[in-house]
């Protein structure tokens, strides 16, 4: 099932907000304030009242960063979810990319840790969470792989989802806000030409001339 189109406008939970033509003053230039860094903060809090309601009779959940894009989004989500079930929550990264450069899609490479099973709990639910969900390809490949390796049932968690058809019957369960629009994103873990990732909001970037 695909998200229906929201005329180009970004979507918080059952709020609407217009994109900003311009946002507020950005770090470098050719960057556009999308998100602010509390906008950010508040849609994690959101998210972990979601998860935390979803799984409230599940006795452990599995975690599953996708690195490098879900550092800051899992580590700031791993806070929230902590402070409203304890101990409920495994975290075992995985590495992942599907783009060779900005905007050039490629076969998505997942890379799982060594000690990746023992670091997991078989049989119980797992959460992706990755900064952006967009084609869809990598998120499809981690899902399966997770299912053989006895995890399930597999929910997906972005900040980002963009609204868009994709290859792959694949959605988030759990997102912060839903963009309609195809500007090349930055910030809390999205980069460009490996930079910028450790902004604390998320920009959008200037098309190039």
């Amino acid at each position: 099932m695909t998200t229906p189109p929201v005329d180009a406008r970004v979507v918080t939970g059952s709020r609407q907000v217009p994109v900003p033509e311009s946002g507020d003053p950005a770090p470098v230039e050719g960057l556009h304030v999308l998100f602010t860094r509390d906008e950010v903060l508040e849609g994690i809090e959101r998210i972990a009242d979601d998860m935390a309601q979803r799984f409230r009779d599940e006795p452990v959940v599995n975690i599953i960063p996708v690195m490098t894009g879900a550092l800051q989004f899992s580590a700031m989500l791993s806070f929230a979810l902590e402070r409203r079930a304890p101990g409920k929550w495994l975290i075992a990264p995985i590495f992942a990319a599907a783009y060779a450069a900005d905007g050039d899609l490629v076969a998505p490479v997942i890379e799982f840790p060594a000690r990746f099973e023992k670091r997991v709990e078989p049989g119980a639910p797992a959460v992706i969470v990755d900064d952006l969900l967009d084609s869809g390809t990598t998120m499809a490949a981690l899902a399966t792989q997770l299912r053989e390796r006895h995890l399930a049932p597999v929910h997906i968690c972005v900040l980002i989802e963009r609204v868009r058809q994709r290859v792959a019957d694949i959605r988030a369960d759990f997102c912060a806000f839903h963009l309609d629009r195809e500007d090349w994103l930055v910030g809390f873990g999205m980069d460009t030409g490996r930079r910028f990732r450790g902004f604390d909001a998320v920009y959008m970037r200037e098309p190039e001339a």
